[in-house]
């Protein structure tokens, strides 16, 4: 699967998981019964993960080789390549996870639809469902998986290192002067980062300020609004190997950005991916906008 397949997938992921494929009673918020862990149940030791979030934030925990089936997705940490894939966020193969007998699936609210969940929870397995669509759920999805998983102490260094290292970011953007940026998610059409984000919200900490104010968390907006919205530089997440690409498309258009040669590509699937590795997404950011 190229670079580019895969952040078009994340991206799909990400729009779902944020709701921004429009109102399904399927995707409504889930019940807690999803959400939360049983701290009497023993610690599961086959877990099939729905969504590439929730395989790295088990990684993360030190807890891959419980892991016993991953999705399409999934290509991060290379470990899981090797491993049996269970089929997409909204058509996991129920008979495929049956047959890796887990004794809990894990995911993240928003890419697999509530029915989907029912259906793998009639099997008889816990289903650990949480919302991860902030740094702070980010968070708060660590320490759930760290109970569900009996990592207790790992979640919490996790954590600490997740909030000292976006600390660190923060501090060295502090005193500079925020570059108008956009952030390009999809070309055609022209899908962007918009406020409340997961992107708006890293893109802020690594010292950004989102040009998209308005028009919903991820936006498809015409090419010819971007002369007034004027971004000083543009971060082009889509996947695309060449930044030059993007950076040719917009030539005819007066942007600061196109006239400073300020067209950045990030194409890592980790920053459509709220995860452990905010951390370097933010770094990566930082370093594309304030790279002095």
């Amino acid at each position: 699967m190229t670079t580019l397949h895969r952040a078009a997938l994340s991206l799909s992921l990400l729009l779902a998981a944020s709701g921004c494929r429009g109102r399904d009673p399927s995707r409504a918020a889930l019940p807690e019964s999803f959400t939360a862990v049983d701290d009497r149940a023993p610690a599961p030791r086959r877990v099939v993960c729905l969504v590439p979030s929730a395989t790295e934030l088990v990684f993360a925990l030190g807890a891959g080789d419980r892991v016993v089936g991953v999705s399409t997705y999934d290509d991060f940490p290379p470990e899981v390549t090797r491993l049996p894939r269970i089929g997409g966020m909204t058509n996991p193969s129920f008979e495929g996870i049956a047959a890796l007998r887990p004794d809990a699936i894990v995911g993240v609210e928003g890419p697999t639809d509530l029915t989907a969940l029912r259906r793998l929870r009639s099997l008889g397995i816990r289903v650990v469902v949480p919302r991860v669509e902030s740094i702070e759920e980010v968070l708060s999805g660590v320490d759930l998986f760290g109970r569900l998983l009996r990592r207790a102490p790992e979640a919490a260094a996790l954590r600490r290192r997740i909030a000292s290292e976006l600390d660190a970011v923060r501090a060295r953007v502090a005193n500079r002067p925020r570059p108008k940026t956009l952030v390009v998610l999809g070309r055609r059409p022209l899908v962007v980062a918009g406020p409340g984000s997961w992107i708006d919200e890293v893109l802020t900490l690594s010292g950004g300020a989102n040009v998209v104010t308005a028009g919903g968390r991820y936006p498809t907006i015409p090419r010819e609004s971007l002369a007034a919205l004027a971004p000083e530089a543009i971060l082009d997440l889509t996947g695309h190997a060449d930044g030059a690409q993007l950076q040719g498309e917009l030539d005819g258009v007066d942007l600061p950005a196109v006239r400073n040669h300020r067209v950045t590509t990030l194409s890592d699937p980790m920053f459509l991916r709220p995860g452990p590795r905010v951390t370097e997404a933010a770094r990566q950011i930082a370093a594309a906008l304030h790279p002095d």
